[in-house]
């Protein structure tokens, strides 16, 4: 299959992205990552940090440094900024794709850039659906003393945010101990996982299904300052400089 990815220059994002390209080396794939937002300057200091810290894991995984060989597609990937935009939809259309797979990809999708691709789209979001949408879903997991913390891999159908069919939630059990940014990445695996199995079932001209989402949840955003003092009382950390360890060894 033509396969499409869409990402993040983030570290839990490139590595779910090369996993998937890994896990599937029969499909052709074409790589964007999303660019960088506009930036708000009212943003709290330790967010700006984690961020410093993500970019150079990001650095040493592209380099080889942590998990071995990168493919060369995601060393160079191309930048879709403007997916809605008929730029967008043009260079999607001219790839023909069978599928379009979102992993932490920071635009929302519109129906005319969702419907291009034969299979559509589906999408990981990394946190459990419907009770956490929106933006740093595990960090809000935790805040809330969450004893388990997941991905949910669904279908985007419509220009929603997290409110797709879900195919197939992954949960494992939070652990307090290690920092909101390992926690994140170690639920790529499974994720990642999830990902393949959907993919050969589509490859497969099968039904993949999905099951609407139920109850309410709620959209969570960006952490305030405050948000963050809650987060830190509670003796947790946003990075610990031990988060590399959750990408190696690679099976």
């Amino acid at each position: 299959m033509n396969i499409t990815l869409l990402g993040h220059r983030d570290i839990a994002s490139l590595y779910a992205l090369e996993r998937v390209m890994r896990s599937m080396p029969e499909h052709h794939y074409s790589v964007f990552l999303s660019g960088d937002l506009e930036n708000q300057g009212d943003t709290d200091r330790r967010l700006i940090e984690l961020a410093r810290v993500d970019g150079q894991l990001c650095g040493q995984f592209l380099a080889g440094a942590l998990a071995g060989a990168i493919r060369k597609d995601l060393v160079s990937p191309a930048t879709l900024t403007r997916p809605n935009s008929p730029e967008g939809l043009t260079t999607l259309a001219a790839l023909q794709p069978d599928l379009v797979i979102s992993i932490r990809y920071r635009r929302i999708l519109q129906p005319d850039f969702i419907q291009i691709a034969k299979h559509g789209v589906i999408n990981l979001h990394s946190g459990i659906l419907p009770d956490y949408r929106g933006v740093m879903a595990t960090f809000w997991a935790m805040l809330a003393g969450e004893s388990r913390i997941g991905t949910t891999l669904h279908r985007i159908v419509d220009g929603g945010i997290d409110t797709g069919p879900v195919i197939e939630i992954n949960r494992r059990a939070m652990r307090p101990r290690s920092s909101y940014l390992a926690n994140v990445i170690s639920l790529y695996a499974d994720g990642c996982d999830a990902i393949v199995r959907a993919t050969r079932t589509l490859a497969a001209n099968a039904p993949l299904g999905g099951e609407p989402q139920t109850g309410g949840g709620q959209y969570f955003r960006t952490p305030a300052s405050a948000d963050l003092d809650r987060y830190e009382n509670r003796s947790m950390y946003l990075f610990d400089g031990q988060e590399h360890l959750e990408l190696g060894p690679r099976d």
